[in-house]
């Protein structure tokens, strides 16, 4: 495993995830808030009303949490200032459904999964040997360049 420190369009991306996570996170707080409360006054405080206030309340901390956390492992990778490159072995590609699309990766010396752009993610071969460049905290993978001679043309 080698480090590299990060490039100025890394950091400035990981800065603007973190920040479109607390922008994101803050609307809907708001604008979330702002429907319960209204409920809540116009019902009178009704028994119904109160637990699905209380219900909202709970699922609005929980993202809160979730967002806080990846905000958090963003800020680890921005405060060691440093990318990890290690040679794997890729085992699997998958992509979420939902629009816009994410795009991840599992390779089989990297733990856990690693998210990439489509432009990255696009070039990757199953079974492949690979350079990846990732964060290791936020598990942003940067870049993924092939072996040279990892590849059987047989």
């Amino acid at each position: 495993m080698q480090r590299v420190p990060l490039t100025i369009e890394q950091q400035n991306a990981l800065k603007a995830i973190a920040w479109l996570f607390a922008a994101v996170t803050g609307a809907v707080t708001i604008g979330l808030g702002t429907i319960f409360t209204c409920l809540f006054i116009a019902s009178g405080g009704a028994p119904v009303v109160r637990f699905l206030v209380a219900a909202g309340a709970l699922s609005l901390l929980f993202g809160f949490g979730l967002t806080a956390w990846r905000i958090y492992t963003i800020g680890l990778d921005l405060r060691d200032g440093v990318a990890q490159v290690r040679r794997a072995r890729l085992k699997r590609t998958s992509s979420s459904r939902r629009t816009p699309k994410n795009y991840y990766a599992e390779f089989f010396d990297i733990p856990g999964t690693l998210q990439f752009s489509h432009e990255v993610w696009e070039t990757l071969q199953p079974e492949g040997e690979y350079l990846v460049t990732y964060s290791p905290h936020s598990r942003l993978g940067w870049a993924a360049e092939p072996v040279s001679g990892a590849f059987d043309l047989d």
